[in-house]
């Protein structure tokens, strides 16, 4: 493929900053971000661009400042497949969630990586359109592009309606079946409220285990 041969045999995008990222987000500008964190255009420019490292402290007023907030996940790898006919392409090591609203919002890409005719615009938030979407962009699509438009969950969804290469199909298929796997552990606690409340009222959490369900009357 064309595109393959402009970017060589590897990724080196520098990936956005989480500040850039968050910014994009909340849709303002270096200026107004500057503005609303009380610091300078020029800093948040050096940090975007990684020409200066910011602190940890900095980096949360600014997520701040962008109505975000920093949140701890597991990093994805990808590895990159050779296969001769459908070229290379990448595969993660595990799936991964796209926040609201970015993953059902218009997707753009420059003709050259999908080989269309033009530079096709997708509505994620339209089944159809999101299935087209994924087809083309796990096969062709750079890591920084599936990390940031390709949601999880939605994916899932999409799996059994997708028409992939086989090789494509049979590289993805264990990230997909470790995602959709029954987990032997025991059950969350979302947000760990019921054992916050649990030691508050002196209640054992989790309680114990029953050997067996009540059968419904």
């Amino acid at each position: 493929m064309a595109f393959q041969s402009m970017i060589g045999d590897h990724w080196d995008v520098e990936p956005m900053t989480v500040i850039e990222s968050a910014r994009r987000a909340a849709g303002l500008s270096q200026r107004r971000l500057a503005e609303l964190a009380r610091t300078q255009q020029s800093s948040v420019s050096e940090y975007e661009s990684h020409r200066k490292s910011p602190t940890l402290e900095v980096v949360e007023r600014l997520l701040e400042a962008a109505d975000h907030e920093l949140l701890v996940r597991p990093r994805v790898f990808f590895d990159r497949i050779e296969d001769r006919v459908v070229g290379a392409f990448w595969v993660p090591d595990r799936l991964w969630s796209v926040p609201m609203p970015q993953c059902l919002a218009r997707v753009q890409v420059l003709k050259y990586i999908f080989d269309t005719d033009d530079h096709q615009v997708w509505d994620l938030s339209d089944p159809t359109e999101r299935i087209g979407y994924f087809e083309l962009v796990l096969v062709h699509g750079l890591p920084e592009m599936l990390l940031d438009s390709v949601d999880g969950v939605l994916l899932i969804q999409a799996w059994p309606h997708m028409v992939l290469p086989d090789v494509v199909r049979e590289a993805w298929r264990p990230v997909i079946e470790a995602a959709t796997r029954s987990q032997d552990r025991g059950p969350r606690d979302p947000g760990g409220l019921s054992a916050r409340i649990a030691d508050e009222i002196g209640m054992a959490w989790p309680p114990p285990a029953q050997s067996g369900r009540r059968r419904r009357r």
